[in-house]
Formats: C-alpha cells, sequence, structure tokens
C-alpha cells in the first residue's frame, strides 16, 4: 500500500533548491531545509541566506547523513549545478 504524504521532509527527503541570485547573477545559491522531529515539528538544519551552493550542498549531506535522511533531491530545473560541479560527498 502506497503512504500519502503531505511534506518532502516526511517522505525522507531534503529538497536542496538551486537558484542564481537575484543581485549578483554569477552567484548561483541554494536553500533547503529539514524540518522534522519525533513529532513532526521543529527546524532541525536549513540553508544560510547567501552562501554558495557548493557550501550548502555539504551542509546538506552532512545533515541528511547525521540524521539518517536517505535522499538528498537536488531540484535544479535550469542546471545550474550539474552533478559533474558537485562536491564528492
Amino acid at each position: 500500500m502506497a503512504q500519502v504524504v503531505d511534506r518532502l521532509e516526511d517522505a525522507g527527503v531534503i529538497r536542496f533548491r538551486v537558484y542564481r541570485s537575484p543581485r549578483d547573477s554569477n552567484l548561483i545559491l541554494a536553500s533547503w531545509q529539514h524540518a522534522a522531529d519525533e513529532n513532526g515539528m521543529g527546524s532541525i538544519g536549513q540553508s544560510q541566506l547567501g552562501t554558495p551552493v557548493e557550501i550548502e550542498y555539504q551542509r546538506a549531506i552532512r545533515e541528511a547523513a547525521e540524521y539518517g535522511v536517505p535522499f538528498v533531491w537536488v531540484d535544479d530545473p535550469g542546471g545550474l549545478f550539474p552533478p559533474a560541479k558537485r562536491p564528492t560527498p
């Protein structure tokens, strides 16, 4: 039977969203949030505004490993942070 979830975090996924800085088109940024606890509420970790994508990627991967989150979904429809440019976890 399929399980229905209302948030990606409930499915064991951290969404890592890649975007271009609105102030500096040469700067690629990312946002992510891990917001789950034993009660399904509370923020555990999140990105810091203005931090380069490579650093946030490493932070999100560490967060997933520390809290047993099996997947980090790189949501990058613009191809701004392709797999070949991502640091090895």
